[in-house]
């Protein structure tokens, strides 16, 4: 008998084809449009986040400014810096932290083998490697002793080797940096494009220990403190611990923003979360409504083939059928109809999901595929058969035998 129903649900497509192909083409456009336009917008959020940590992850940068409590001008307030010392402090003090480090900045010539030009030459710590997440490909990093000391020693981007040594190997290589010469010690790994960078991407630099940076420089402060949480969730609480404990030793309130000025990653990918989550609302209803489009010309389609075969019920149901009997196989027609269609709609949404996926991420955002998603377009597809022939197959249950068998 499920043989059989399902053989007429072929039987009715079939005579009315040309509306099965429009109205399944809503089905199939429908399901892989859950699929693909979902797995999309996952995919560019995966890019975003992708592309915003490789400056670090979950990084906070704690930057100085001007005491801003009172309503004097800008120029005549005082000026807020950050002292190795401040930075231990806060090592020392903060809970919610995972690392902490500082940051000198500046542009210096830099002379190589192959040709000299500006860079962006940065003194670091040590835990900057951790904090920024960076691999080596040949060498070592910064030390403590080469901070203590401060020794003349570099780790080199790619991007910079290229450009100030060309093909020649970098460890080992000797660069001047303001007349200053310095051993290049390690070659970062390549880290690729960034969608978020400080002045330039982390390829582009040169890194060199933030107490030699302060030497040859003259300067006795940094321009920046880096740190991290220890988890997301904990990003507020660490801004105002960091705040608290730099305010008591910089004497301003804690509360001022404008002294100490803070940007965290995190906030930054919490507002891309909001968007994202709205997108995929947006997607999944823009699917739905078109799955929802397509049931209801399946809908029509079994109404018409429910007045084609009222002799066909009507007889089934004088020879001793029930009615839930003749409720079931218009339903499992209609669950035919949409299967077919949503499954195949399923198999272009995921082959499109494959096929894309095998572009560069880094480049282009490509689609991926979220098993969820999967599930919901699936039952999604059911619910609207479902939905699609209760109508029709109560109609054709309520159909009367005497009446049917007199009609010609």
């Amino acid at each position: 008998m499920f043989g059989a129903i399902i053989r007429q649900a072929f039987a009715t497509m079939w005579l009315h084809r040309r509306w099965a192909a429009l109205t399944m083409f809503g089905i199939v456009w429908g399901t892989a449009s859950v699929v693909l336009l979902v797995g999309w917008g996952v995919g560019v959020h995966r890019m975003v986040d992708r592309g915003l940590q490789k400056i670090g992850k979950n990084l906070v940068y704690v930057l100085p400014g001007r005491v801003g409590e009172d309503l004097s001008p800008a120029d005549e307030r005082r000026t807020v810096t950050f002292k190795l010392e401040d930075v231990a402090a806060v090592r020392m003090s903060t809970r919610r932290a995972e690392v902490v480090s500082s940051e000198l900045l500046q542009w210096a010539y830099v002379r190589g083998a192959a040709s000299g030009r500006n860079v962006d030459v940065r003194g670091v710590e040590p835990t900057m490697q951790a904090l920024r997440g960076a691999t080596l490909a040949d060498g070592r990093f910064i030390s403590p002793e080469d901070v203590r000391f401060r020794r003349r020693v570099a780790v080199i981007g790619q991007t910079a080797r290229e450009r100030l040594l060309g093909p020649r190997p970098a460890i080992g290589a000797r660069v001047s940096v303001n007349g200053e010469s310095f051993v290049i010690v390690g070659l970062l790994e390549r880290v690729g494009t960034q969608l978020s960078r400080n002045r330039t991407e982390t390829d582009e630099q040169i890194w060199i220990p933030i107490t030699t940076a302060m030497t040859i420089t003259g300067r006795e402060h940094v321009d920046a403190l880096l740190t991290r949480p220890t988890e997301r969730r904990l990003n507020d609480d660490l801004k105002r611990e960091v705040r608290a404990i730099l305010a008591r030793r910089l004497h301003v309130s804690p509360t001022d923003e404008e002294a100490v000025f803070i940007i965290s990653l995190v906030d930054i990918l919490s507002g891309f979360d909001s968007v994202f989550a709205g997108l995929k609302v947006f997607l999944i209803a823009l699917a739905v409504g078109t799955l929802l489009i397509g049931g209801i010309g399946v809908m029509n389609m079994m109404l018409v083939s429910v007045s084609e075969r009222r002799r066909e019920i009507g007889l089934r149901l004088a020879v001793g059928a029930r009615r839930g009997h003749v409720v079931g196989q218009f339903l499992i027609e209609t669950l035919v109809i949409t299967s077919v269609g949503g499954f195949t709609g399923l198999a272009l949404g995921l082959g499109a999901c494959i096929g894309l996926g095998r572009l560069p991420s880094d480049v282009l955002p490509v689609p991926v595929i979220v098993p969820s998603v999967v599930v919901m377009a699936v039952a999604v597809t059911t619910l609207v058969g479902v939905l699609s022939g209760s109508g029709p197959a109560w109609r054709a249950a309520r159909v009367d035998p005497a009446e049917s068998l007199r009609a010609d």
